[in-house]
């Protein structure tokens, strides 16, 4: 497991607010098992990797390139899947939303770059 796993999945846990009581109840698992995963002495399973993707809304590959299953993904091409896993997961009117206000960030870029050229 690479040694950055444990301190990802520490701060995936703090920024949620989560104990790891809550994580165990989240993913189905001991308290002892997540305590181990946040320690680093223990490498979680391609299930359980898929767990927490699931419970972290991320995707998988992420989990398991972050625990060392996987080649590291590049930064862009992370975000970009990060991006369209959590779109593909909004309903069909939340995805109008989405891609109007996307629309309306490039075009707001396109103006200021007309405004400056002019």
């Amino acid at each position: 497991m690479k040694p950055e796993f444990p301190v990802w999945f520490s701060e995936q846990l703090q920024e949620r607010g989560w104990s790891r009581r809550e994580m165990a109840r989240r993913l189905g698992v001991s308290h002892s098992s997540i305590a181990y995963l946040a320690k680093g002495e223990m490498k979680p399973s391609v299930g359980m990797c898929k767990k927490i993707a699931s419970a972290f809304l991320v995707p998988n590959q992420e989990v398991m390139a972050r625990v060392g299953m996987l080649d590291p993904i590049p930064p862009d091409t992370a975000f970009r899947r990060e991006a369209d896993f959590l779109f593909s997961r909004l309903s069909d009117e939340e995805q109008e939303i989405v891609l109007a206000q996307m629309r309306a960030l490039v075009e707001r870029r396109r103006a200021r770059a007309d405004s400056q050229t002019a």
